[in-house]
Parts: structure tokens; sequence; C-alpha cells
């Protein structure tokens, strides 16, 4: 008795594969792209950078190192993917880890999922999620400030954590849970708190 092909079976383990990877890329994708709204994360509000301040020293956080960013790199930030592949977009609660020579070393956002995965306890730098480009530099970075940079010469690491007021809790818990263990791993490093409110003059 001949057997029943099913046209629309994959022919072979390959052709499995290939459909199970397009199936998780279309997952990611919808997770990366709604992740602010899982999250829990308002929309921004204007505040002035006392308010800014005043909202790190509520929340017990050290205001030291808290800069803030360009209007015109926000924007820059929001027209292009924070990694390698993925679609356009700004990712509100991130942050970024540059050596010694300023390349960057690791990059995270919690659209990836929990920081644990980067082996952040253990492991410095700690592991990347997805890919990075490692091409990009801290000077790139600092270019994205407009307030005054602290020195950063003797530093042998340097670490930059986006934030803002509207990112709530996740936004706050990233601030400590970063700094805490990158000065664990690393005594001397310059955290720069990188705020993303937008800003009105006082």
């Amino acid at each position: 008795m001949q057997a029943i092909v099913n046209p629309h079976e994959p022919k072979n383990i390959t052709e499995m594969k290939t459909i199970t990877r397009l199936a998780l890329y279309f997952v990611l994708l919808t997770i990366f792209s709604s992740c602010a709204s899982i999250l829990g994360i308002k929309n921004p509000e204007k505040k002035t950078r006392t308010e800014v301040l005043a909202y790190l020293q509520k929340h017990d956080i050290d205001t030291t190192n808290t800069v803030f960013i360009k209007p015109e790199a926000f924007e820059l930030l929001k027209s292009q993917p924070f990694k390698p592949g993925w679609e356009a977009g700004f990712r509100p609660i991130q942050c970024k880890l540059f050596d010694a020579d300023g390349q960057l070393v690791f990059q995270y956002s919690s659209c990836e999922g929990s920081l644990k995965n980067t082996a952040i306890e253990t492991q410095f730098p700690p592991r990347n999620i997805t890919a990075i480009d490692s091409s990009y530099r801290l000077q790139d970075e600092l270019e994205l400030i407009q307030t005054t940079i602290p020195k950063l010469e003797n530093s042998q690491a340097v670490a930059v954590i986006y934030w803002a007021t509207y990112t709530g809790i996740p936004g706050r818990n990233l601030i400590k849970k970063v700094t805490e263990r990158f000065k664990k791993h690393e005594p001397n490093i310059v955290i720069l708190k990188l705020n993303t409110d937008l800003i009105k003059e006082e």
C-alpha cells in the first residue's frame, strides 16, 4: 500500500530547523517591539533637571555622574537599531559597558529578558545575550551627552546606564543592580547614569 505524502510536510530536518528559526525570529521581533508596554513603562513627561535628581534621591539612588541626553541624540536613537539586525527604535532601559580602550564590550536592554541571563553576577564583562557592534566606541556614546562629563582618563571601564523617571521600578532596578555588580567586579569603573527624560527649562 502506497504511503500518502503530505505536500506541506517539511522534506528534511534542515527545512524544519529553518522554519523553527523563522518562527523564533518573529516571536522575538514581537517581544522587542512591545517590551515597553510589557514592562509597564509610562509615556515620557517633561521634567526639569531638579525634578529628575529629586526622583533619584527619593529612591535612595546616588546622583553622582548623572548626565542628560541631547534632544537631537534622543531622536537619533529612535531612528537606529539598538543592536545589529534589530528594527529601529529606542530602548529606554539599557546599559553599555566600555573597556579601558573605549571599546564596547557589553550591551543590554530589558527587551532581551532577565539581566541574570548575562551572567552579571559572576562574569565581567557580562555575557552579551545577542550580538553587539564592536566597532562602536566610547567616544561615539559621549557625543550623545549634553552635560559635563566627569574625568574618565584613569578608569579601567566606563558604563552608561540609560534611565528616566517614566521607566519606573524597572529603570531603578537596572541602575541599582548594574552599579552594584560592576563595582564589585571592577572598583575602578566610572558609571554614568544617562537620563532620557524630556527636559524642560527650570
